[in-house]
């Protein structure tokens, strides 16, 4: 082969060129510590790095996230703990209280202690650290506790990420929080009339007594061979019932207590006694319930309508106003909204049967009522409007076909639509479209035509104009006049057959009832309950008293039953913070392990081995002189060199 001088320059050429790119790679890697530096240069290296970076900056977020959410729990933590000694001190002074032998003075002192406190609860309620509330829920910027106890956030988590995709809350909300429930508490309800066994009113009624007793010292009349008891009450699934028992005068109040539990439909889940006060307690054996409720009332009168009573034995009495003309006594349902103000207010929360739930407006009344079907059911309302005029023949009809409403007894009858423009089917009909045919009702906005969907939509527009009517926070029906500070407006709104005890078929629906008092039960309302063991103190009622200016104020010894709930619902949501915090601490240091980990792993991925860089740069180093010197060499030769 002939070497020309063309190609031993290009070999020359690549020879250095080649050392010297060698060389500068090295070099880079040396003075970098990284195996590449550019993507193109091997590609499985440059994408595990990338993978691994993105690892890293994923638990340093985590890492960052976390110490944040860590800090708002802790904050949130501590800020329960003191929650929880100031009810340690409130119960204290409940429980001094609740000694028989303190003056009227001495308990109004003891009500103003227990008030600072409640002050001092609500102060720790709006706590907030840089700007944010601890007990909003997400509306960071809003305060969440009103003078008057209203909780005024929202009851979303707001969440930490803790991993890819994994996030953690670290806040408890104050809807969690303070108006929350407990699965394992049961409700119990209770009468308010205390029970005698003598004619004195000296003997407090006891079990084994006869109903003969019971009637006879406590306004049943002349003694009869015969008493009977009429009641009415929900079950624990929600559904209503009621029953009328007939007993013989000779047999014991016991007696009269198997009977009240069995008129139950799943009595073996009941409890039914007498308190130390001859009051009825009944008790419901199922956690987490809070549809159970009971009413009754006693007579020697066998009767199907318990208007026609005679003679009556009142059990429950809560100074309302019945709105039919009849006595407290047996109106159960039939009684007038209370005013407040501007403000009327139900005292029957309405639950959604399905899921145990307070009802809001798009909850459907079939699934809060008290029956299984609505068809065929009728609802009575008694009303003053606005404007002062009298309504007392006003019906909302339950169909099937199609429901309707009237203020003439049904004589003129005007569509409820739905959205969809239909009218609304009974078992469809929502919560709203019942507030919006009252709003309409109240404020003397009717439609125009009573079978156009145009017009019906009109008058619900313009009665919003003059009043707001909803459900509240616990379901319980609410209507404000928006055009006079102080209202006018009256209503009673109840059951057609409520009345009637020819079956028992109970009230499919109830807004105001003088039923049982609650004793207890699985949700919490903290300061409105705060409110009422104070209002006990004050008036000096050691147990619930339907004579007392409160009749359906549980009382001091009842209210101690009630704060033990109170402070275990704040125990529970401490432990939920705490493991909170825990959680968020383990994953900051979990972020810390693993984000060395992967640096590690990275390290052994992309960063170069510098002893056998230093090797391979003096390797290179060596050939690159070496080629030099042989091309030096080379072209350093003449003529005589070849001969």
């Amino acid at each position: 082969m002939r070497i020309t001088d063309s190609l031993f320059y290009m070999n020359t050429k690549n020879s250095y060129q080649d050392s010297l790119k060698k060389l500068y790679d090295v070099n880079a890697q040396i003075s970098s510590g990284l195996k590449i530096q550019n993507s193109y240069e091997d590609s499985s290296v440059y994408v595990d790095s990338m993978r691994l970076d993105n690892e890293i900056s994923t638990l340093d977020q985590v890492k960052e996230s976390s110490s944040k959410a860590g800090i708002f729990a802790d904050n949130t933590d501590a800020t329960i703990n003191q929650f929880n000694d100031t009810l340690i001190k409130f119960k204290s002074k409940l429980i001094q209280a609740a000694n028989a032998t303190n003056s009227p003075t001495s308990l109004d002192a003891i009500a103003n202690d227990l008030q600072a406190m409640r002050d001092h609860l609500q102060s720790i309620a709006n706590t907030s650290i840089d700007g944010q509330y601890l007990f909003s829920g997400s509306a960071l910027d809003v305060k969440p506790i009103s003078n008057d106890g209203t909780y005024n956030g929202n009851g979303e988590s707001m969440n930490s990420l803790i991993g890819s995709n994994t996030k953690l809350a670290y806040n408890i909300d104050g809807k969690s929080m303070f108006l929350g429930s407990d699965s394992d508490y049961k409700k119990i309800v209770s009468t308010n009339v205390k029970m005698y066994s003598d004619s004195d009113k000296t003997k407090i009624l006891k079990s084994s007594d006869t109903v003969e007793d019971l009637m006879l010292n406590n306004g049943g009349g002349a003694t009869q061979a015969t008493a009977h008891f009429y009641i009415q009450g929900k079950n624990s699934d929600g559904s209503s019932f009621k029953n009328k028992i007939s007993i013989n005068s000779t047999d014991s109040v016991d007696t009269l207590l198997e009977s009240i539990k069995n008129s139950y439909s799943q009595a073996d889940g009941i409890d039914v006694s007498l308190n130390d006060y001859g009051q009825i307690e009944v008790k419901d054996k199922n956690s987490g319930k809070n549809s159970l409720d009971f009413s009754m009332v006693g007579s020697y009168d066998d009767k199907t309508d318990i208007d026609d009573l005679t003679s009556v034995v009142s059990f429950v009495k809560s100074n309302y106003n019945p709105s039919d003309g009849v006595g407290e006594d047996v109106s159960f349902d039939r009684n007038k909204f209370s005013v407040d103000g501007n403000t009327l207010n139900s005292n029957v929360s309405q639950i959604n049967k399905k899921d145990n739930s307070y009802a809001t407006g798009k909850t459907k009344l079939v699934d809060a009522s008290g029956v299984s079907s609505l068809d065929g059911k009728k609802l009575v309302l008694k009303l003053t409007q606005t404007d002062g005029t009298v309504q007392n023949n006003v019906q909302i009809d339950l169909k099937g076909g199609g429901s309707t409403f009237s203020l003439d007894g049904g004589t003129t009858n005007y569509n409820i639509y739905a959205a969809d423009g239909s009218v609304v089917n009974a078992e469809n009909m929502t919560y709203q479209q019942l507030n919006d045919v009252v709003g309409m009702i109240v404020s003397g906005n009717l439609p125009a035509t009573t079978n156009s969907k145009t017009d019906y939509d009109n008058a619900s527009i313009n009665s919003k104009n003059s009043v707001d009517v909803s459900l509240d926070y616990r379901g319980q029906l609410q209507i404000k006049d928006k055009t006079n500070p102080s209202t006018k407006i009256e209503l009673s709104m109840y059951d057609k057959n409520s009345d009637n005890f020819s079956n028992t078929n109970g009230n499919s629906l109830y807004f105001m009832s003088n039923n049982a008092v609650a004793i207890d039960e699985h949700s919490i309302d903290f300061f409105k309950d705060i409110d009422k063991i104070i209002k006990s103190v004050r008036s000096g009622d050691l147990n619930i008293d339907s004579n007392s200016k409160n009749p359906r104020n549980p009382g001091i010894e009842n209210s101690i039953l009630r704060i033990d709930h109170i402070m275990d619902h704040v125990t529970k949501m401490h432990a939920k913070i705490g493991s909170f915090s825990n959680a968020l601490k383990s994953a900051g240091e979990r972020s810390d392990f693993l984000s060395l980990n992967v640096k590690t792993i990275k390290s052994q991925v992309a960063d170069v081995d510098i002893g056998e860089a230093y090797m391979n740069f003096t390797q290179i180093s060596n050939n690159y002189q070496a080629t030099l010197s042989t091309i030096s060499k080379i072209n350093s030769m003449s003529l005589l060199n070849y001969m």
